[in-house]
């Protein structure tokens, strides 16, 4: 009896022992469950954080049904938050967000269908990529959009090339005027060298007649010195012709350039002396030298409306190259009874024609004024010279170059306000002046600001304005500590000078303004650059970074599967089959992102590619779908290219994988890899019998995430044809489809012949 006791005692005991050791280890899984709740919200909270710390702005709009007043908008992240402030008033009205609703009505969307536009507010540019899904009932859309202001990266790209295309058009302009103004000065002889300077300026100013009118003003007649081209009766060369009711005195009127062209009728009208020669088109700028009109420059066109606006800068230019030679031969004309004064006349000149051009060997003005002083010491005496540049905005003077005597406070960079000195005098007058100086005295009460050159010693004063298109921007000055140094000959010598010299400067200025312009530029470039590479670095850390997340949730939902089967009901296991299903796509995804995003940045070099070899690797790695397909692929030979293997590889898998997914129910795949040679490019082409392409997808597909065929059907992540297009464009070739629905597709692709594209 007392044993039966026991064993029933012991019964008990192990019963409690079990059902405790059953209640353990059903807190031990609530534990390990609650343990899988919190790993999993955190991987939801670091996907989370992800999005929120995207760069790129992220909004999300629901749209119920086809009534836009219905949208709910939603900010994503932190960047939304930044550009769209105030988003929570505006709604779907905010002009980020214009025709939005238009835009994606009609978007057939599967899970990751996406537009791609460019939108312009309040003077910024930004890209957006516009995501749109649809319930399953087709009605209601959640519309995902991702903006970026891309307005520093079009002005940069489009400024740079600009300032890239004036710089080579001014240094070619330049080099030609240099070469312009070397033929002109060559000889004392003019008439030996117009037929020189004419060729010379036809490589800058089209025309079909070329005259240089010299001028009478107390006669008011003109006649042609000379002239080369089309024939016009009334105006050979040496016949005098009254200025009056002619364009060349409307030109001397205004003291500048001037077009006459469009309506020949409306301008005979207007200018009765204008001769019947067919020329259609007229260009004319008088000839100045010391503010005195020696003459009239002029070219004509057989072509209507010939000229513009940069041709008339261009004609100042030559005129300016002109004057100091067509004044000198005038003085050496005059003078050539005298043989001593027609030496010093030649050698004048020919020093001239080495200032000309010293002063146009290069842009960088500071590399000619040491050179330029030398030869100019010995046409007129100084012992210093300098070069002031006028601030007209700023009324002061900035003194760019200095050679000889040191002066307190005007060495080079130093400024100065242009009222009370010497150098606003000469600006005011626009000719150059000659001060003697009776005594300081004299010299204060007249031009106060000659105090510092005064004290240095320095007693006369010589100083030309250097004048282009009509405006004074510097002086040329000559000062010596010798009394009473200059007369009127080194006064007509100094303009001479003045006249070669403006140009010069005023052409340095533009030059160093467009380099400066060139650097920002430049600069703006690199970071936008850097600013891509970053962008593409973060792209592969994001994408990289989701697959532990996935891995883990992976592996909880199968745990689920395995460790509770039997807990489960239909509805379970259809949710953790979806679970399932949808980790795979979005692994496939990242995968996908991957490739995409590290295209350029971890790219082969390029290297002799056989494409027939590419083709074999492309068909290897398509064995599984060839053989459950049945596709047939044919190929011609195909060429050695520059390339990277492993990327044309790629691109062919990508192309035919496509041909084989969305072939015909009823028809064996058939694919045919060809190539021929189109001017210097290989032109590819992938051809196939499939379901083809209607004409208004043709353009979007190659997009990210862009699709023309439903996903339910078609399996993919839609950034196959968009990895396409970015390999082919690091090869410097493009790509397209010709396709009509149920017609099957050709896809073509060029690879340069000469590959020196992007590496």
């Amino acid at each position: 009896m007392k044993s039966k006791t026991h064993r029933r005692e012991l019964d008990a005991s192990a019963l409690e022992n079990s059902e405790l050791a059953e209640l353990r280890k059903r807190v031990a899984t609530l534990e390990k469950r609650e343990r899988t709740r919190e790993q999993v919200r955190g991987v939801l909270t670091r996907i989370a954080s992800l999005a929120e710390e995207d760069p790129s702005p992220i909004v999300e709009i629901e749209l119920n049904g086809a009534d836009a007043a219905d949208a709910y908008v939603t900010y994503r992240n932190r960047a939304a938050r930044d550009l769209y402030p105030n988003l929570d008033a505006l709604g779907i009205n905010h002009p980020l967000l214009s025709n939005l609703h238009s835009l994606t009505m009609d978007v057939n969307a599967e899970i990751g269908d996406s537009i791609t536009r460019e939108i312009e507010v309040d003077d910024l540019t930004y890209t957006q990529r516009i995501i749109v899904t649809l319930d399953e009932q087709r009605i209601n859309r959640v519309i995902t959009v991702y903006s970026m202001d891309v307005t520093a990266e079009r002005a940069a790209q489009s400024g740079l090339k600009a300032a890239t295309r004036e710089a080579e058009l001014l240094a070619e302009e330049n080099a030609l005027l240099a070469e312009v103004g070397r033929i002109i000065t060559s000889s004392l002889e003019i008439d030996d060298v117009y037929d020189g300077f004419a060729r010379a300026v036809r490589r800058l100013i089209p025309f079909d007649r070329i005259a240089i009118s010299l001028i009478d003003m107390d006669a008011q007649i003109f006649w042609n010195e000379y002239v080369f081209g089309v024939e016009a009766p009334g105006r050979e060369k040496g016949l005098r012709i009254p200025l009056l009711g002619t364009m060349l005195g409307a030109a001397i009127e205004e003291r500048d350039a001037v077009i006459f062209q469009g309506d020949l009728i409306a301008l005979r009208r207007q200018y009765p002396m204008m001769v019947r020669s067919g020329l259609k088109s007229v260009i004319a700028t008088p000839i100045l030298f010391a503010n005195d009109v020696l003459g009239v420059l002029h070219m004509r066109s057989l072509d209507a409306d010939a000229y513009s606006e940069h041709h008339r800068d261009l004609i100042r230019k030559v005129s300016d190259q002109i004057a100091p030679a067509i004044a000198n031969s005038q003085l050496y004309a005059q003078h050539t009874a005298s043989e001593e004064e027609a030496k010093k006349l030649a050698g004048q000149n020919a020093v001239i024609a080495e200032i000309g051009r010293i002063i146009s060997s290069s842009l960088e003005i500071e590399e000619v004024y040491s050179g330029f002083a030398e030869q100019t010491r010995s046409l007129v005496p100084f012992d210093r010279i300098s070069i002031n540049l006028i601030h007209a905005e700023t009324e002061k003077f900035v003194i760019a170059d200095v050679v000889g005597a040191h002066v307190d406070g005007r060495t080079v960079g130093n400024t100065a306000p242009l009222a009370g000195t010497f150098t606003n005098e000469v600006r005011s007058k626009r000719r150059a002046v000659v001060f003697h100086p009776k005594s300081v005295e004299h010299a204060l009460a007249t031009y106060p600001g000659l105090l510092p050159e005064m004290n240095t010693g320095l007693k006369s004063f010589l100083s030309v304005p250097l004048t282009y298109k009509g405006e004074v921007i510097g002086v040329l000055n000559f000062r010596s500590f010798v009394p009473d140094a200059y007369d009127a000959t080194d006064l007509q010598v100094a303009e001479l000078i003045s006249a070669q010299i403006a140009g010069a400067i005023a052409n340095s200025q533009m030059h160093a303004a467009t380099i400066e312009a060139d650097i920002a530029l430049q600069q703006k470039a690199e970071e936008l650059e850097r600013s891509n590479a970053e962008l593409e670095q973060f792209a592969y850390i994001a994408s990289h970074d989701l697959q532990e997340p996935l891995r883990v949730i992976a592996g909880y939902v199968n745990l689920l599967e395995e460790r509770y089967t039997s807990q489960l009901d239909r509805e379970a296991h259809e949710f953790i089959a979806f679970a399932v299903d949808a980790v795979h796509r979005m692994r496939t995804l990242i995968t996908d992102i991957l490739s995409y995003s590290t295209v350029d940045s971890k790219g082969n070099p390029f290297e002799l590619t056989d494409c027939n070899k590419a083709l074999e690797e492309a068909t290897a790695d398509l064995e599984i779908a060839i053989a459950e397909s049945g596709a047939k692929i044919h190929s011609d030979s195909l060429p050695t290219v520059m390339g990277d293997p492993v990327q044309i590889s790629h691109l062919l898998e990508n192309l035919i994988s496509n041909a084989i997914k969305f072939r015909k129910d009823d028809e064996i795949p058939k694919i045919r890899v060809s190539c021929n040679r189109a001017d210097d490019d290989w032109r590819f082409s992938v051809a196939d019998n499939g379901i083809g392409i209607r004409p208004r997808y043709q353009d979007r597909i190659f997009g990210m995430f862009k699709r023309a065929h439903k996903r339910s059907k078609y399996a993919g992540t839609g950034i196959g044809l968009a990895l396409c297009l970015k390999i082919v464009e690091r090869h410097g070739g493009r790509i397209w489809v010709d396709s009509e629905a149920n017609e099957g597709s050709t896809f073509y692709f060029t690879i340069p012949t000469t590959q020196e594209a992007v590496r």
